[in-house]
C-alpha cells in the first residue's frame, strides 16, 4: 500500500536496550502502527496521530534543502562517518524545525532496523520514488555514496531548468496582472465619472465610447456574478481533471500542441525522461524499475502514458529501442540514439548526452521566447489602457473641432 494511504503517528517508548526513544511512523491505522513498533522491540508509552499543518509540515521544505541534504550526506559518508552519526550532524546543521524533525525521524527508523531507503519512504513528499529507489539500489550494491552524488547532480539540473522557466514566466504574469488591474480600475472608477459628464451632453456619443461606458456599467453590475462564475468554473474544472484521466490527457495533449509553448514543453519532458532514465540505470536499477521511475518524474499525461506502455513492452521482452520505436510521441533522433546506445553497450552515456541536448534546446528556446514576451506584453498593456483612454477622450476631441 502506498504512503499516500497511510497516516502519520508520533510515539514515545523504550527500546529493547531500555533507552527512551521517540519518533514518527506511518501506518494505515493506529493498531497497525502499534503492531509495527512492537515487532521492532519498542515498549510503547504513548502513540498519537500526528497532525501535519502545511505551514509546519513537509511543504515548508524546498528542493534546494533536499539537494543540500543529499550532498552533505554523501560527503559525511565518504568521510567514513557512521550513518546514524551523519544524521545527528545533519539534524543540527539544518535551520528549519520541520526538516530537523524529519531527519531525526529517519535516524530513529534506522536505529529501529529500517534501511535508509525504507526510512526515506516514510516521507514521500520530500523523497520521491526515484530518490528512494536509487538509494535502495545504492545500499544493495554498496555504492550508496556514488548514488547520492548522482542524485544531487540530477536534482541540481532539474532545479536549474525549473528556475529558468519560473524566471521566464514571472515577468509576463506580472504584466498581465497589472493590465487586468488597470483595466478593472478604469472600468469601475474612471469610466463612470466620464459617463456622468457625457450624460449631460446632447447628441450621440461615438460608438467606441458608448461601448466602453456600457461595458463599465455591465462590469460593475455583473462583477460579483463574474467572479462567482470564474471560481465555480475553476472548481468544476479542477474536479473534472482530478476525476477524469481522459480530461487530463486531453488538456496535456492540447498544451504540447500550442505554438511556442508546445515545443518548449516537449523538450522539457524529453530532457527529464532521458536524464532520469540515465541516472536510474547508472544507479544499477533494472530497466523496468528505471522506466517506472522515469514515468513518475513526468507530469504530462501524454508522455506518462507512452512511457508506461514502453515499460509494459520491455517487461514482455522487447528491447528498449523497439518499445520506444512504437511510440510516435518521441522524436526519431532520440530513437536512433537509443538504438546506437543499446547496440554499442553505451546506453547510459547516450541517454546522458540526449538529456544534455534537450536541456540545451530548452535553454535556447527560453532565450528566444523571453525577449519576444516583453514587447508583446507591453503592446497588449498599451493597447488595453490606450484604447480605454482614447475611447473616453474621443468625445472631447470631437467637441474641440467645433471651437
Amino acid at each position: 500500500m502506498g504512503n499516500s494511504n497511510k497516516r502519520l503517528y508520533t510515539y514515545l517508548g523504550k527500546s529493547s536496550s531500555g533507552k527512551f526513544i521517540q519518533g514518527k511512523i506511518r501506518a494505515t491505522n493506529i493498531q497497525w502502527a502499534r503492531h509495527q513498533l512492537k515487532r521492532k522491540g519498542i515498549k510503547l508509552q504513548s502513540l498519537k496521530k500526528c497532525w501535519n499543518l502545511p505551514f509546519w509540515g513537509n511543504q515548508a521544505i524546498n528542493t534546494n534543502e533536499i539537494t543540500m541534504f543529499t550532498q552533505q550526506l554523501a560527503l559525511l559518508l565518504k568521510a567514513g562517518i557512521p550513518i546514524r552519526r551523519c544524521f545527528t550532524i545533519l539534524a543540527h546543521s539544518v535551520k528549519k524545525p520541520a526538516f530537523r524533525q524529519v531527519i531525526r525521524d529517519i535516524n530513529n527508523d534506522i536505529f529501529l532496523g529500517d534501511s535508509l531507503a525504507k526510512a526515506l519512504q516514510n516521507h514521500p513528499r520530500l523523497f520521491n520514488a526515484i530518490f528512494c529507489n536509487m538509494v535502495e539500489a545504492g545500499e544493495t550494491s554498496g555504492t550508496l555514496i556514488q548514488i547520492l552524488g548522482r542524485l544531487a547532480k540530477y536534482q541540481q539540473q532539474d532545479q536549474s531548468i525549473k528556475k529558468r522557466i519560473r524566471k521566464a514566466l514571472t515577468y509576463p504574469l506580472i504584466v498581465l496582472a497589472v493590465a487586468l488591474a488597470v483595466a478593472a480600475i478604469m472600468l469601475t472608477q474612471v469610466v463612470p465619472n466620464f459617463a456622468k459628464t457625457y450624460s449631460k451632453l446632447s447628441g450621440d456619443l461615438p460608438y467606441i465610447t458608448q461601448f466602453v461606458i456600457d461595458l463599465s456599467g455591465n462590469f460593475i453590475q455583473a462583477s460579483p456574478f463574474i467572479l462567482g462564475s470564474l471560481l465555480a468554473l475553476a472548481c468544476i474544472g479542477k474536479l473534472i481533471l482530478k476525476q477524469s484521466p481522459q480530461a487530463i490527457f486531453y488538456a496535456h495533449s492540447l498544451l504540447i500542441r500550442l505554438p511556442l509553448i508546445g515545443p518548449l514543453l516537449r523538450k522539457i519532458m524529453l530532457g527529464r525522461f532521458t536524464s532520469t532514465l540515465a541516472t536510474t540505470i547508472s544507479a544499477g536499477l533494472p530497466m523496468v524499475t528505471a522506466l517506472k521511475s522515469s514515468a513518475s518524474a513526468i507530469n504530462n499525461s501524454c508522455y506518462h502514458t507512452a512511457i508506461s506502455q514502453i515499460t509494459e513492452d520491455v517487461t514482455s521482452g522487447l528491447s528498449l529501442q523497439r518499445a520506444l520505436g512504437k511510440q510516435s510521441i518521441f522524436p526519431i533522433t532520440l530513437k536512433q540514439m537509443v538504438t546506437v546506445g543499446e547496440e554499442s553497450g553505451s546506453l547510459v552515456a547516450i541517454l546522458e548526452k540526449a538529456g544534455q541536448i534537450f536541456e540545451q534546446e530548452v535553454a535556447v528556446a527560453l532565450d528566444t521566447i523571453i525577449p519576444l514576451i516583453e514587447p508583446v506584453m507591453m503592446l497588449i498593456l498599451g493597447i488595453l489602457v490606450g484604447g480605454l483612454l482614447v475611447a473616453m477622450y474621443l468625445p472631447v476631441f470631437q467637441l474641440g473641432q467645433f471651437f
